[in-house]
Formats: structure tokens, sequence, C-alpha cells
């Protein structure tokens, strides 16, 4: 179903493919774009999702990946 009265995105990365344990909560869903900084070189995998006002959040997107070096 259409997610309503969005509320803002999060983004979860990680080093590992469908591990994801840091997360940057964007609490602003007219943001449409994020900077994750200061990455150690590795190759890093990210996801996103939107949640509304009341907590629900949608599912994952499918991963992106990018080498930082």
């Amino acid at each position: 179903s259409p997610l309503t009265n969005l509320e803002g995105y999060r983004i979860r990365y990680g080093t590992s493919q469908g591990s994801y344990p840091n997360v940057l909560d964007i609490p602003n869903g007219g943001i449409t774009s994020a900077v994750v900084e200061n990455l150690p070189p590795s190759t890093y995998y990210f996801v996103a999702s939107a949640y509304d006002s009341t907590g629900a959040e949608s599912d994952n997107t499918s991963p992106v990946s990018k080498a930082i070096n």
C-alpha cells in the first residue's frame, strides 16, 4: 500500500551485503539526497527505507554498493 504522511528515510549500510549495522536517519520527507562521510576504505552496501508519522516503515530497497578507496 502507498506510504502516506511521509516523515523521513533511513539509510542503512555496512561492509557486508545483508548486514547493515549503521543507520543514517533522515527525519525530513522532503530531503532527496544524503552524504555519508568519513568512511574507511572498503566496499559498502546501502539500503534505504521510508517511514511515516505513525512509525510504519517500508521494506528496504535492493542493495547498492560503492567501493571507497
